[in-house]
């Protein structure tokens, strides 16, 4: 089975009982593409910061629902040994995440992923947020594009014979 990003809180019983909702049979394997914690991965981060209400809130807590629930390898490890997987690898993955050809193409783009972020915000903060995010956009505006870098792990493990 493979996953791209993990959506539920990656803890012992749910991992067991969500895998084998999706089929995952004994001695199955999981490869799950998740993000490392916020520092690395610029693109979270300053787009973030751009949209958000108050722009010194900090990121969500490592291990915590969200974009970072998974960023602490440790606790993966310890959450799949729990759940029965043995075999278990994290590997680290750097790369720049493109965002579109240009910035008006990544403001589109990004609007349609993170555009909820402004939903609180009266008209005033709302024009701030969007000026800040075409600014953000323009610093990372190359001839390769829009681009952003990223931090994931690519997770991998095989499930026990019997759970």
């Amino acid at each position: 089975m493979a996953l791209v990003g993990v959506r539920f809180p990656l803890r012992a019983p749910p991992v067991s009982s969500v895998l084998a909702g999706h089929g995952l049979a004994p001695s199955g394997r999981l490869v799950t593409l998740v993000w490392q914690r916020p520092e690395p991965n610029e693109c979270i981060r300053e787009i973030s910061r751009a949209l958000a209400a108050d722009p010194d809130q900090p990121s969500p807590p490592i291990g915590a629902p969200g974009p970072f629930a998974q960023a602490d390898p440790d606790h993966v490890k310890a959450v799949l040994e729990a759940a029965g997987f043995t075999n278990i690898a994290l590997s680290g993955l750097r790369a720049p995440m493109w965002f579109g050809t240009d910035a008006r193409d990544a403001h589109q783009f990004v609007l349609g992923l993170m555009g909820w972020m402004l939903d609180r915000l009266d008209h005033t903060r709302r024009r701030e947020a969007l000026d800040d995010l075409r600014t953000t956009l323009d610093a990372h505006h190359s001839r390769a594009g829009v681009c952003f870098e990223s931090a994931a792990w690519l997770i991998q493990a095989r499930l026990r014979r019997s759970v």
